[in-house]
């Protein structure tokens, strides 16, 4: 069983690193890095949790840890209380100490960024744009999606001024397609996903390809509201040299993997069909089924695992 579940999870997280996904389905490839993401965090989840609960029940833990300082030096420690238990006691709680200062560190900035929008959303709430937008100031070229909770679309007085009217409704048509299929949601589990598999390598990619993929899906979405093909793409070149700030609370245009969005928005870069995209769909379900599968069964078998230690009085004396 658990040699099963381990092909599975080391399947998961690479497999989307060997595979070309750039022109798929956009939520099929996002739902394959995202759960590539969530696999990398339960290996990082369970191997502290081994750490904290498992590995002391060992008799590898028992033998390392089974000295005292007063009794391997007499003479210069017989007033000093050092042991190897408590030395070990405090080794395994380390990785979890690790894992809890990334996700509160990652939670922070999530928060931030949140609070960031809302103040954004009250400064500009008078100041409405073309389509129920938000106008903010700066002379760069920028349109957002900006909230967590309720997220509004947001463009500058600079888009307002460089965009041509096709650009801008394409371009706030993008932004709406962030909200309308939740992407925020996303990139949030995902950054949460990478602060608890950081150890793992190759979270910060997947949570870049995740991105661009999302990207994707919102340029896919402004495209079937039949705007021009060449405005959406002029207005993210625009948008990409004002540099606009990037966060979990802040989807900008000119987002992730800009210039194979442009070779697919202009038609440079047909998306793959056929047999192989229906594949890949089949691979994301197999994939989040899988992913949900090795969920429930590491967290029975740490259950388990748990009640069954606590039933084993841990030893600690010193040798004489």
């Amino acid at each position: 069983m658990i040699g099963t579940v381990a092909a599975v999870i080391a399947a998961g997280i690479l497999l989307p690193h060997v595979t070309r996904l750039e022109r798929v389905a956009p939520l099929a490839a996002a739902a394959i890095w995202g759960c590539s993401l969530a696999l990398r965090g339960l290996v990082a989840l369970s191997i502290a949790m081994y750490v904290v609960f498992f590995l002391p029940a060992t008799q590898l833990f028992h033998a390392v840890t089974q000295w005292c300082l007063h009794t391997a030096i007499p003479l210069l420690a017989a007033d000093v209380d050092v042991s190897g238990h408590g030395i070990g006691d405090a080794a395994i709680a380390v990785p979890a100490v690790l894992l809890a200062v990334s996700v509160a560190s990652t939670s922070l900035g999530i928060a931030t960024a949140a609070r960031t929008a809302r103040r954004v959303q009250g400064q500009a709430a008078a100041r409405r744009g073309p389509n129920d937008s938000l106008i903010v100031g700066g002379s760069g070229v920028v349109v957002a999606a900006a909230g967590l909770a309720r997220p509004q679309v947001i463009v500058s007085a600079g888009a307002l001024t460089q965009l041509d009217d096709e650009e801008l409704a394409a371009g706030l048509d993008h932004e709406r397609g962030h909200i309308a299929h939740r992407h925020r949601y996303a990139l949030v589990v995902a950054e949460l996903c990478r602060a608890v598999g950081r150890p793992v390598p190759g979270s910060a990619r997947a949570v870049e390809q995740l991105s661009f993929h999302l990207e994707r899906d919102a340029d896919r979405w402004a495209l079937r509201r039949h705007h021009d093909r060449l405005a959406l793409a002029s207005a993210i070149c625009k948008a990409a040299t004002t540099g606009a700030t990037k966060s979990s609370a802040f989807a900008a245009l000119a987002g992730a993997g800009i210039a194979e969005r442009l070779d697919q928005i202009t038609g440079a870069a047909p998306p793959v069909a056929g047999r192989r995209a229906a594949a890949v769909n089949a691979l994301a379900v197999v994939l989040v089924a899988a992913t949900l599968g090795v969920t429930g069964t590491l967290t029975a078998t740490v259950k388990a695992g748990v009640r069954s230690i606590q039933q084993v009085e841990r030893a600690h004396h010193c040798p004489n």
